[in-house]
């Protein structure tokens, strides 16, 4: 069972499916996750009774469903938000999955080196291919997904497998350190050198994401490493040596004609020293967080909501940026699941902490130092959580055995887990579907799916109705499309994470039918649902103008100008003047 609990942490990372789900970085995993929780639940064995981590691991789990229970909006913070789907079941399964872990550890600590091994060498192919995408070598992907810029400035952000450059550093910070702690429980010179090969890749492919937030963590774990580890001197010395090379050929490399992405990346770093809008960001989701402030608001509402509570500050410097989490693990807790939930993370990585030791206590102090800056995905936050079991575990003594549940009560508390993956399949299947009709020109059969994949809380109605918009020139399959993708543009009001976007997205298809009622309505709508964004005041200003409505056009023309940031005051191709 142990085993393919590991098999199955080292394939989340890894599951990619592009061409065959519609959300192929995501919706993989996630079955994936939820599978695995539900094996751990129908087959696991005995629970050690007393362990402190399982505790909290329930706390977390408690806090998370009276968060969706309260939550603003529970259906999302049930199935979860399109960019990560992890609602309700999925927040249990990694906690579910870490607990498992920690219980078949415990058990048996000469378990940890075969887990370690799969673990550290079977995400080896992550970081090989984000190497590769540096290096412009990507059979999967479009590479200008990942790369922006031009000339000399010209950079490269390589996401592998993770969706996101972020997401693939922050990642690499579990295979860095485990890697190095299980070469040390290696007795052969082989598997030593393969342990620490693979913490050197990891390493480069993380150089290479150009992350800071990573590489900060991985240098909060080489301190801590240091601080509570006593090396022999041999030892010391042989290390300094490796580390001086190393850093002799990422010199070399860094000025070759290889490393101009990378310093170009360095030039971006130093233009933007404070991280971007993060902390604007973070003083709003704070204001934000004072009104639901024991419960939050729920899982995975933050993007639907954030846009009403977005201070002019922060749309002024980033008025098209799509805030999608408040970037800290525990601002997010606050914010979504109220003071519950940030004590019950507060609490397990305090825990963490304390027990932290060696290469693997370094990993967990690497990963919550990055997570500072960034979001949980499915991957990041079950490596968190995998750290802290493994941590917990090394520490545990002999656990007394509580008597294991029947197994009729087994299944039933798996059935929910793997039918939720199930129905998330289902879904993605449907959508991937719908984009293939519309790929072979068959509008019907897109429109179709599309209604069969909203039953089952799969959408992605902004990006469809856009499709069907676009649609090819013959008359009559023009008028099916435009329908077709008007019933998206509305629908994608209900069921799109940015429903200010949605809104905007859908007074277009007003205009396009003329209908100026209609658009001034949901541009008011598209205004209330986020104030300070300056393109629905601008559309306005524009509707507005043409109705011969002219001192309200320039109210609305004033404020879109005051909240762009742009030096022309250019917005959306016109200028507006400041009056």
């Amino acid at each position: 069972m142990g085993m393919l609990l590991a098999l199955a942490a080292a394939a989340v990372p890894l599951a990619i499916a592009p061409g065959w789900s519609f959300y192929f970085d995501v919706v993989p995993r996630i079955v994936i996750l939820l599978a695995a929780a539900a094996l751990a639940l129908g087959f696991g064995g005995r629970i050690p009774a007393g362990s402190l981590f399982l505790k909290l691991i329930a706390a977390q789990a408690a806090a998370a469903a009276i968060a969706t229970i309260f939550s603003i909006d529970p259906a999302i913070s049930w199935f979860g938000a399109a960019w990560r789907k992890e609602g309700l079941p999925v927040e249990l399964a990694v906690l579910t999955f870490a607990a498992a872990i920690y219980i078949w550890l415990s058990a048996a600590p000469e378990r940890l080196r075969p887990f370690l091994r799969v673990t550290v060498y079977g995400v080896l192919p992550a970081a090989i291919y984000g190497i590769a995408q540096y290096f412009g070598i990507d059979p999967l992907l479009a590479s200008s997904g990942y790369r922006t810029g031009e000339g000399q400035f010209a950079i490269v952000r390589p996401p592998s497998t993770l969706g996101h450059a972020d997401y693939f550093a922050a990642f690499l910070l579990y295979p860095l350190f485990a890697g190095l702690f299980l070469a040390r429980l290696e007795s052969r010179r082989a598997w030593k050198i393969a342990a620490v090969s693979t913490s050197l890749l990891a390493l480069a492919a993380m150089i290479l994401s150009g992350t800071r937030a990573a590489l900060a963590g991985a240098l909060a774990g080489a301190v801590l490493t240091l601080a509570r580890e006593r090396f022999p001197r041999r030892r010391v010395f042989r290390s300094i040596a490796l580390a001086a090379a190393a850093l002799a050929i990422f010199a070399a490399f860094y000025r070759s004609a290889a490393g101009e992405r990378l310093r170009a990346r360095v030039h971006w770093s130093r233009e933007d020293r404070l991280g971007g809008a993060r902390l604007l960001l973070w003083r709003d989701t704070l204001k934000m967080s004072e009104s639901r402030w024991l419960a939050g608001y729920g899982p995975e509402t933050f993007v639907r909501e954030f846009p009403k509570h977005e201070s002019a500050d922060l749309a002024r410097a980033y008025p098209d940026f799509y805030h999608e989490s408040p970037h800290n693990i525990f601002i997010e807790a606050l914010v979504s699941k109220g003071l519950l939930g940030l004590a019950a993370l507060l609490a397990i990585s305090a825990l963490g902490l304390v027990l932290a030791r060696g290469a693997m206590g370094a990993a967990f102090l690497a990963i919550v130092v990055s997570q500072q800056f960034m979001s949980f995905t499915a991957a990041t936050e079950l490596y968190f959580y995998i750290c802290l079991a493994i941590i917990a575990a090394m520490r545990a003594k002999t656990p007394d055995l509580a008597p294991s549940p029947r197994p009729p009560l087994r299944l039933a508390l798996a059935a929910p887990f793997a039918c939720f993956a199930v129905f998330l399949l289902a879904g993605d299947a449907m959508l991937a579907r719908a984009a293939s009709f519309i790929d072979r020109g068959n509008v019907s059969g897109a429109a179709a799916a599309l209604k069969r994949a909203r039953a089952l809380r799969a959408s992605s109605d902004i990006y469809f109705s856009r499709r069907f918009a676009a649609f090819g020139a013959d008359p009559a399959a023009r008028l099916l499309s435009w329908e077709a993708g008007l019933d998206a543009a509305k629908s994608a009001v209900q069921t799109a994470d940015d429903r200010m976007n949605a809104l905007v997205n859908l007074a277009s298809f007003y205009a396009g039918q003329n209908d100026a009622g209609n658009v001034e309505k949901t541009l008011r709508a598209a205004i209330a649902a986020a104030p300070n964004w300056y393109k629905p005041h601008w559309l306005l200003s524009r509707v507005l103008a043409a109705e011969g409505r002219a001192a309200e056009a320039r109210a609305e023309a004033q404020i879109a100008a005051s909240l762009n940031s742009a030096p022309d005051n250019t917005i959306g191709g016109a200028s507006i003047a400041r009056r």
